[in-house]
C-alpha cells in the first residue's frame, strides 16, 4: 500500500513536471512566434488604431450633424450638468462687436442676444436650426451664419472680439488663424474656452474614460498644462490662461488682445 502511494505520488510529480515543461515549451514557441511576427503584429495594431480613429472622427461628424439633437444631453452628461455654465464663463471677457465661432446649440448666443452687433457661425445646418429655434422661442432674432472658420463670410475688421467655446480642430488650422486675424479690428480680442475639469471623484473618472475612448486627452488642471498654455499663440495673438471656478469645477479661459 505505501509502495502504491509512493508510485502514485511519483507519477503525479512526473505528470506535473511534464505539464510544466510543456507549458514552458509552448510559452517559448508563442514568444518566438510573436518575435518572428512582431512587425506584422505591429502593423496590424497600427492599422486597427487608424481604423478606430477614423470611426471616432466619423462619429463626431454625425454627432454635430444628424445627431445634433442629442448634443445638449451628451454635453450635460460629460459636464455633470454644467455645460451651459462652462460656455458662459467666457461672457465677462467679451466686448463690443462679437463673433462666436461654432455656436452649437446656441447657449452663448442666447446670453449675447440683447447685445448689438453679435453674430455666430457654425458649419452644421442641424446646429444652426437648433440654435435658431432656441433664440426665436425666447423672442430673439437669430444672427447666425453657416460657414467655416477657414473662410469667414465677414468683412475685414468687422469684430472687436472673436470667441470660441470648446472648439473643434479648426482652431488649430492656420487658415482659421488668418481669418480670425482678418475679421478682428486692430487691438481686437480673442477668447477661447478650450476645456473644463470636474472636481475629482468617481464621476469625473468616468468622464475621463469617455475622453480616452474618443481619443481626446482628459482635461488636466496642473502646472504642466498651464505652462504649455502660457506659450500658446493663435492668429498671432498671445493668449493668457486663467482658471474660472464654476460650481464644483474649473473652466480654462484663454484671453488675448491683438
Amino acid at each position: 500500500m505505501p509502495a502504491d502511494k509512493g508510485r502514485r505520488t511519483k507519477d503525479q510529480s512526473q505528470s506535473l513536471l511534464s505539464q510544466a515543461c510543456g507549458f514552458c515549451l509552448w510559452s517559448f514557441v508563442i514568444g518566438l512566434s510573436m518575435l518572428t511576427y512582431a512587425p506584422q503584429l505591429t502593423r496590424a495594431l497600427a492599422a486597427s488604431r487608424i481604423v478606430y480613429r477614423r470611426v471616432v472622427r466619423r462619429a463626431f461628424h454625425h454627432f454635430y450633424r444628424e445627431l445634433a439633437w442629442t448634443y445638449d444631453t451628451v454635453a450635460w452628461a460629460v459636464s455633470g450638468g454644467l455645460w451651459r455654465a462652462w460656455a458662459l464663463a467666457a461672457l465677462p471677457e467679451l466686448r463690443g462687436r462679437t463673433l462666436e465661432l461654432g455656436f452649437g446649440t446656441g447657449h452663448l448666443q442666447m446670453a449675447l442676444a440683447a447685445r448689438p452687433a453679435v453674430a455666430g457661425l457654425d458649419a452644421s445646418p442641424q446646429m444652426a436650426a437648433l440654435a435658431a429655434r432656441r433664440l426665436r422661442r425666447a423672442g430673439h432674432a437669430p444672427r447666425l451664419a453657416r460657414g467655416l472658420a477657414q473662410a469667414l463670410p465677414f468683412s475685414a475688421a468687422a469684430f472687436d472680439t472673436v470667441v470660441a467655446t470648446f472648439p473643434a480642430e479648426y482652431i488649430f488650422d492656420p487658415r482659421s488663424h488668418a481669418e480670425i486675424r482678418r475679421v478682428l479690428a486692430p487691438g481686437g480680442r480673442l477668447v477661447i474656452v478650450p476645456f473644463a475639469q470636474l472636481a475629482p471623484g468617481r464621476y469625473a473618472g468616468l468622464v475621463a474614460l469617455a475622453y480616452r475612448l474618443t481619443l481626446q486627452p482628459p482635461p488636466r488642471r496642473d502646472a504642466a498644462v498651464e505652462a504649455e498654455l502660457q506659450r500658446l499663440t493663435i492668429a498671432g495673438i498671445a493668449l493668457a490662461p486663467r482658471w474660472v471656478q464654476v460650481g464644483p469645477s474649473h473652466v480654462m479661459v484663454l484671453v488675448g488682445d491683438g
